[in-house]
């Protein structure tokens, strides 16, 4: 069995080229042309390029996830609903700055505001650089990061999302997150309209115990693609931070409304597969790509090489099957127990059928093992009956009917 590049079409059967830097696939019965900039299963880790495209998609879903989780719930609960994801906010903040706390990057650097900013963990200030630039200064005891906007308002403006969530998203985020890092310190942020520049304000109000300059900080934004592992670190760590967005706000929306919250949940879960797999039609039609899931997961919405974790597996126009080793929204979940899986099993099963059926129709979605479920993988047995090859793998659980 060899790496998954590209696919060229010989009758049932298709032609596998091999690359080190992907998942191996066995693949039969479809067809896709495979560019350097695709995500999915030909995500480009290597080329400073494919690593930006990474750092954008992951990037994004934060935003997408804010927008189509918060808006059922305002649209229902109003103020009352605001007020519940600006709790979900800063939980959500202190559960990152726990996270800065505890890494080995801070361990070393020891705590102060540059220390803070130099272990910064996702990808929004590198992308604010490439977008316009981003100046950082100041000390220990006081810093400064400006940005030419606030991050996710090309997102916002493009779905036309309420510029104050935006903005209430980040003031929670920041107000939150030295109550995990460090009670010392102190976060906070302009209110600045979308499209003009924006700043973060740190302060640390103690002895700084940091043992690093000014220059570190930029560095840590700057130069990152210069360590190829370290900027793919910051991509799984972003993917991660958007898994855990979402159970903190699922968690207080279900917490407050019970039933309702749930229903309103389900309504935003929903939402995210409707755009995802939207988007992803719209363009495979606009490329002249066929609907298959051939074409879908070579250029899935997110990077299923540096991110999620597979073992071998088998893709064809109507079937994938391979199983996830690592996923880095099971991974936070599976910090808060059994609340934290059951959301995550909330979110699998909404997820994937709506983006799935929203991509095609005919997707049957199914799993032979599921992390939120407390298994080891999720066993992906996806399939489109009406596509399928005599050489896909039979369901198992089908033998038994």
């Amino acid at each position: 069995m060899t790496a998954l590049r590209t696919v060229e079409c010989t009758s049932r059967r298709s032609r596998v080229v091999p690359s080190p830097n992907w998942p191996a696939l066995e693949v039969g019965g479809g067809e896709a042309e495979i560019g350097r900039t695709v995500m999915g299963l030909s995500e480009d880790v290597i080329s400073r390029e494919g690593i930006i495209a990474s750092m954008e998609d992951v990037a994004l879903k934060q935003f997408l996830f804010l927008r189509n989780l918060a808006e059922p719930v305002i649209a229902r609960f109003g103020d009352h609903g605001t007020k519940a994801l600006g709790n979900a906010f800063k939980r959500y903040g202190q559960w990152r700055g726990e996270n800065i706390r505890m890494s080995q990057a801070s361990l070393v650097s020891g705590h102060d505001a540059l220390a803070f900013l130099a272990n910064w963990d996702s990808c929004d200030f590198v992308l604010a650089s490439l977008a316009g630039g981003v100046e950082a200064e100041g000390s220990s005891t006081k810093a400064t990061l400006r940005l030419p906007g606030v991050p996710g308002t090309a997102y916002f403006q493009r779905r036309q999302g309420k510029p104050e969530l935006l903005h209430q998203y980040w003031s929670g985020l920041l107000e939150g997150m030295p109550t995990g890092y460090d009670g010392k310190l102190a976060l906070t942020c302009t209110s600045a309209p979308l499209g003009e520049p924006w700043g973060v304000q740190v302060a640390y109000d103690g002895k700084p115990t940091g043992r690093i300059g000014i220059e570190r900080v930029r560095a840590a934004i700057h130069d990152i693609f210069a360590d190829p592992a370290r900027a793919l670190a910051v991509v799984r760590a972003t993917s991660r931070n958007a898994g855990a967005l979402y159970m903190f706000i699922a968690r207080e929306v279900i917490r407050v409304w019970d039933a309702t919250g749930e229903q309103l949940i389900r309504e935003g879960v929903r939402g995210i597969g409707r755009e995802r797999g939207s988007v992803l039609r719209e363009k495979h039609i606009r490329e002249g790509k066929p609907l298959n899931l051939n074409t879908l997961m070579m250029d899935w919405d997110g990077p299923l090489v540096s991110t999620w974790v597979f073992n071998e597996g088998y893709l064809s126009d109507g079937a994938w099957h391979q199983d996830c080793r690592y996923c880095p929204y099971a991974d936070a979940w599976a910090e808060f127990g059994k609340e934290g899986l059951d959301l995550g099993l909330l979110y699998d099963i909404e997820l994937h059928t709506t983006m799935y059926q929203t991509y095609h129709p005919g997707t049957i979605v199914r799993w032979d093992a599921l992390k939120t479920r407390g298994d080891h993988l999720c066993k992906f047995r996806i399939s489109i009956p009406e596509l399928a090859s005599p050489n896909d793998p039979e369901y198992e659980r089908s033998k038994e009917q």
